[in-house]
């Protein structure tokens, strides 16, 4: 057995293995942001039940976030997710080839506005049907998104409508 051949396989296996193992720590990460996505998402259900209007807008920016952390991982072959993508990220995101246009670019950024605000005074007066129709929004976007995070239809976001 030739010696330096013998350890330059081993070498090669151990890469091998590495790499392995970030893309299966990469498939965790982004099928757990995407299961937190999801799970914000149905405690906005609860909340809107309650009508707490702020605390579903935090939830649906939240869902939103981890979503795209997921997008953002998958598209970019990151092992860890961006702890805060900026705008841009998300912008190229969406256009690239999800069929999302710039009024759904303007619907998220008002979503994260809202969810920031620290005098929620005017949140909290919203009808609950229009509480609906705003997280009906989220939700829809978070099905466009969710199908170029998971490629079987059976791990894609599920509406919570």
């Amino acid at each position: 057995m030739n010696n330096p051949t013998f350890i330059a396989e081993c070498r090669e296996h151990r890469n091998k293995m590495t790499r392995t193992q970030e893309n299966g720590k990469q498939s965790k990460t982004i099928d757990n942001l995407h299961n937190l996505s999801q799970l914000h998402m149905n405690s906005t259900g609860l909340f809107i039940q309650q009508h707490s209007p702020h605390v579903c807008i935090i939830l649906g920016d939240r869902a939103l976030k981890s979503m795209f952390q997921a997008l953002y991982m998958k598209e970019n072959n990151s092992v860890v997710p961006s702890d805060s993508l900026s705008l841009e990220d998300v912008m190229e995101l969406i256009f690239q080839e999800s069929g999302l246009d710039l009024d759904t670019m303007m619907f998220i950024n008002s979503i994260h506005y809202l969810a920031s605000l620290i005098d929620i005074s005017p949140i909290e007066q919203m009808e609950i049907t229009d509480l609906k129709r705003l997280m009906q929004r989220v939700d829809d976007v978070l099905i466009q998104l969710s199908a170029r995070v998971t490629s079987h239809p059976s791990d894609q976001y599920r509406s919570i409508f």
